[in-house]
């Protein structure tokens, strides 16, 4: 197993149908985080865009820099997690995210909204599942209403372990997400605290969460577990408190 938790993507055919789903607009810089290899890098820097490559393991930086000698690339040696975003006012974003550091990588996306548009994640199933999740759904949670509150989500593809090197032990998916707000960017941070607290006990109802009173809009809803409610809902508690 590579030192990172690294996983590559091998399979070239997927790397074009992922390739072909990374739509950016004038004026935005695709931002690959974890290009590894470079099986979908190949295809990024042949798109008439600023590319930024972020890549933990400085082995692979020099693999990318020997292969792909251009002036259009930027590679940043670093943890995503950490690194300070590049200075490009947008972003598309792009990333086959190892499975360790997904959930962070998530909120990190969010926090910098206001810069990334949109993007193309693989993900292990089971978490990009939670990206575009129902209310009600299994998957459906935290994550689910946050990142769904600022982007809409759709499936593109199943990733099957086989398409990788070395193979993981689940299959992957790859979701397509693009800024469509429920709320102003400025009002996010307000909102995602207010779910973070109705998440608190997922199992509690929103009453004991948020020790909501027994009258007015709350009433309606005050028996209801968290992830029973949907965005617009959710909304709608948070602006009648």
């Amino acid at each position: 197993m590579p030192k990172f938790d690294q996983h590559f993507l091998r399979d070239c055919s997927y790397a074009r149908r992922i390739a072909e789903a990374v739509q950016p607009i004038d004026g935005e810089t695709i931002l690959e985080v974890g290009p590894g290899h470079g099986a979908l890098t190949q295809y990024l820097l042949t798109k008439p865009f600023s590319y930024v490559g972020i890549e933990i393991d400085r082995s692979c930086i020099e693999r990318l820099q020997s292969l792909y000698p251009t002036s259009k690339a930027v590679w940043v040696n670093g943890d995503f997690l950490r690194v300070p975003m590049p200075a490009a006012e947008a972003f598309f974003f792009v990333s086959n995210l190892p499975y360790s550091i997904s959930g962070p990588a998530l909120f990190r996306i969010l926090e910098y909204r206001s810069r990334i548009r949109g993007g193309v994640l693989m993900l292990q199933a089971e978490v990009a599942q939670r990206l575009y999740a129902k209310p009600g759904a299994r998957p459906y949670g935290r994550i689910s209403l946050l990142f769904q509150s600022v982007y809409r989500v759709h499936r593109l593809l199943r990733v099957p372990p086989g398409a990788f090197s070395p193979p993981p032990k689940v299959w992957s998916e790859v979701v397509v997400f693009e800024r469509q707000p429920h709320i102003s960017l400025e009002e996010w941070d307000n909102f995602a605290d207010f779910v973070r607290k109705a998440f608190r006990q997922p199992r509690r109802t929103l009453k004991k969460n948020l020790d909501l009173p027994d009258n007015g809009v709350f009433q309606a809803w005050a028996l209801r577990r968290p992830h029973e409610l949907s965005i617009e809902t959710f909304i709608q508690l948070w602006r009648s408190q």
